[in-house]
């Protein structure tokens, strides 16, 4: 980002439109990993989006790894627009986290994208299991983490980033909370309430 910027200049004396493209990549790579304080959530009987971006869907899944029992998942599309910091939807303590796929489809497909290399992580809170998973999208390339297994966290502390567009799921059982977000809504992460515990 700063090479980017700092190429700006120099090139400005060999060709103006070459130093326009360099300042506007510099200005888009800062848009992009922006990083804002966000004031952590107070209500604990709701669960806060892990990202934001637009709900893409509000459906039921079988058997989800982890939880292993009927569950809710919320999925949340991040476009380039977004910030792409993941935060926790709750206080927890990081249980367990794998690695998988390998696919670079579109985030916005549940079906085509269920190949995508993406990070589940499994989160234990007072009142029950929830995992968060990181989907990388057509563009992103790689997911950034910041949690170890092992680790509490407040609900609205950083989890880690999927760099430029992608995908964000929070699932919880059935038997444990309720969506309150329909498809459409655009939510901020850890600001933004998209389900309760029951």
């Amino acid at each position: 980002m700063a090479a980017l910027a700092a190429s700006a200049v120099p090139l400005a004396a060999w060709r103006r439109e070459a130093a326009l493209a360099a300042a506007a990549a510099a200005g888009a790579c800062a848009l992009f990993f922006r990083d804002p304080v966000r004031r952590p959530p107070e209500e604990r009987s709701l669960l806060y989006a892990p990202a934001d971006g637009t709900v893409i869907g509000v459906d039921r899944i079988e058997r989800p790894w982890f939880l292993e029992r009927p569950a809710w998942r919320i999925g949340i599309f991040l476009s380039v627009l977004d910030v792409h910091v993941n935060r926790s939807p709750a206080d927890a303590r990081i249980v367990h986290q794998r690695d998988l796929g390998g696919g670079f489809a579109p985030a916005l497909d549940f079906r085509r994208s269920h190949g995508n290399r993406r990070r589940e992580i499994a989160l234990e809170t007072e009142r029950g299991p929830l995992v968060v998973v990181q989907v990388s999208g057509f563009l992103a390339r790689r997911i950034v983490g910041w949690v170890q297994v092992g680790e509490r966290v407040e609900a609205g502390q950083k989890l880690g980033m999927i760099c430029f567009g992608s995908r964000t799921d929070l699932i919880v059982p059935l038997d444990a909370g309720e969506p309150s977000v329909v498809k459409g809504r655009h939510v901020v992460a850890s600001q933004t309430p998209i389900a309760r515990w029951l």
